[in-house]
């Protein structure tokens, strides 16, 4: 035990962080697919969903003396990945006529009560990045995940009657949409760097695929042991040398962005297992996301093989 006053060791400090760490983690492994769905949804992809269940996830873990009531934990998590969401879009400056939460439509319209007990189908959900993002939110939260107006209320720091606008504004336009998703496209020289970068990988030649990848590029493995490598090495290809499938990597689009898909064998059938996200510049990679250890992610994905 310390003194008033004196500073505890690093070792102390370490093994507090890493235990609190641990508990946090368990906590939040069963939200986790859940977030990844409402954050894929809100962001258009589940790529960006996954990114920003990390960033939610990381802010979660620093703030966590700010939740005082543990039976709110589940609220008190979306609410910051509704945010982390919001934030996501204005950065990507989507939808900017964005509106606010507010009764006045309702009033002005004389909407009544009715519209909570017709959500959407599931059909229409898939549309709803067509939505602005309080409107997309609310109909995410009550339709697709389930949750009541007053916790919906409570996640994004409204009113259960702003909640209720935003609902039925946002339905009666899923309603009349009927928008095809958009796909990126891949120029030439870079669908040869992607198909290059997968028969390279897929041959396990990790000094040659050095070679297509800048010097000071940044390695990212999501969800793994260890969540960042500075660089290619042996601890990143020994995470596929050693798995327990049979897997191949090809170019492909998922949700409307250019990757590298994962595809696993099971029996005879090759399965969309997993991504790699990989980002260009001047014909060289620059920056490698590795989503291996995230078996959620193409749960809810639109899957294209581009071969």
């Amino acid at each position: 035990m310390t003194n008033p006053g004196t500073t505890p060791d690093l070792p102390t400090v370490q093994d507090a962080v890493a235990k609190s760490r641990t508990l946090f983690v368990a906590a939040a492994s069963e939200l986790r697919p859940r977030l990844h769905r409402f954050c894929a949804r809100m962001c258009g992809s589940v790529l960006d969903g996954e990114d920003v269940v990390q960033e939610t996830l990381a802010d979660a873990f620093f703030n966590l003396s700010t939740l005082k009531d543990g039976s709110r934990f589940e609220s008190w998590m979306f609410g910051i990945a509704y945010h982390k969401c919001i934030d996501f879009l204005r950065r990507e400056q989507r939808h900017g006529d964005d509106v606010t939460f507010g009764e006045e439509h309702d009033r002005a319209n004389g909407a009544d009560d009715t519209f909570a007990d017709a959500p959407i189908d599931e059909a229409l959900t898939t549309l709803v990045g067509e939505l602005p993002p309080k409107e997309r939110a609310s109909v995410l939260l009550k339709d697709v995940l389930g949750y009541s107006l007053a916790e919906v209320a409570e996640i994004a720091e409204t009113t259960v009657g702003g909640v209720k606008a935003a609902l039925h504004r946002g339905r009666a336009k899923l309603r009349e949409v009927r928008a095809a998703p958009a796909f990126a496209e891949l120029d030439a020289r870079q669908r040869k760097l992607f198909t290059a970068y997968a028969e390279i990988f897929n041959r396990r030649d990790w000094n040659a695929l050095r070679d297509l990848v800048s010097a000071d590029a940044r390695l990212e493995v999501v969800g793994g042991a260890e969540d960042r490598f500075a660089r290619l090495g042996m601890t990143y290809s020994s995470n596929y040398t050693n798995l327990a499938w049979e897997w191949r990597l090809a170019p492909g689009i998922v949700d409307g962005q250019p990757v590298l898909i994962h595809w696993r064998r099971s029996d005879a059938t090759w399965r969309p297992h997993s991504v790699i996200r990989l980002f260009l510049q001047r014909g060289q990679v620059v920056r490698i996301r590795d989503y291996i250890h995230v078996e959620y992610l193409l749960e809810n994905a639109r899957v294209e093989s581009i071969l």
